[in-house]
């Protein structure tokens, strides 16, 4: 599997100093301490390179664990930003592919990681390529790798294909769950982006009535002022999702202005504003941006 050079850079520079035997042993057991209070990847393989040297095989095989989940955060982040790059500079449906394509021919991702991102920009399953894979996911598949009910992207490959129908049965499936056993985070802005994406999903399933209740909740909620914009988006996706284009575009018109996600390519490109992206409103607001 290739991984990215800047990180094979990081670990290779990393050797020479952990590598040689007379590197002092309280210097191999700072590096250990440094790597027990670290998540940056570069520390931690440091810190595993100088507990191996101590024959702390433990503490090794820990930190390893560790190093490993950050370099998959790594990966997931370069893949992320390659779309939103392909997004942002006016790639379209097409830049987006190419660059999940280019990203898959870098990175080894199992079934569930390819349909998590997936499920964050669903303009991937124009054209129907990973259908048949996400359709397949149940959480009685004999392969781990399948054994998923990823009920939001199964919706999603329904709702692009046109199947409407399907698409808000699992939608409702989705919000079912949630409604037993709602999510509580500590942070507010957690709690309140999850609140928004509520009230979006319940749209999705055609309850209307509940999800305004639970926009309404959403948009009282204490945010941040780093967080607001993306909470903001998922009020704005709530009103597209119910039709009320006038308070979507009210709420996106402040975000398109602004260093955000949200930008004019975005808004013509991505699958979420397609309830309303024909109307009027809409593309009017895209005009006074270009």
């Amino acid at each position: 599997m290739r991984r990215f050079l800047p990180l094979l850079a990081l670990f290779f520079l990393a050797l020479p100093a952990v590598a040689n035997a007379q590197t002092p042993t309280d210097e191999l057991a700072r590096r250990i301490q440094e790597a027990e209070e670290s998540f940056d990847f570069s520390v931690l393989m440091r810190g595993v390179a100088a507990a191996r040297l101590l024959g702390e095989f433990g503490v090794a095989e820990e930190l390893l664990g560790r190093a490993t989940d950050a370099l998959q955060q790594v990966d997931n982040a370069w893949v992320t930003e390659k779309l939103f790059f392909a997004l942002a500079s006016g790639g379209g449906v097409n830049g987006m592919q190419r660059a999940f394509r280019d990203a898959l021919a870098r990175i080894r991702m199992t079934p569930q990681q390819v349909a998590s991102v997936i499920n964050n920009f669903p303009e991937l399953l124009i054209g129907g390529e990973y259908d048949e894979m996400i359709l397949s996911f149940s959480e009685e598949h004999p392969d781990p790798d399948f054994r998923c009910p990823c009920l939001a992207e199964k919706a999603w490959v329904h709702r692009v294909a046109g199947r409407q129908h399907e698409s808000r049965i699992l939608w409702g499936e989705l919000v079912a769950a949630w409604d037993r056993n709602p999510l509580e985070f500590p942070n507010p802005d957690a709690q309140a982006n999850w609140q928004g994406q509520y009230a979006r999903n319940l749209a999705r399933a055609g309850r209307m009535a509940d999800a305004r209740a639970a926009l309404e909740i959403a948009m009282a909620m204490p945010v941040s002022d780093d967080e607001r914009p993306s909470v903001q988006r998922r009020w704005a996706q709530t009103y597209a999702e119910m039709g009320d284009v006038e308070r979507a575009v009210e709420l996106l018109e402040s975000l398109v202005r602004s260093s955000t996600l949200v930008t004019v390519n975005t808004l013509a490109t991505r699958y979420t504003w397609q309830p309303i992206r024909n109307h009027i409103l809409f593309q009017e607001m895209l005009s006074r941006h270009r």
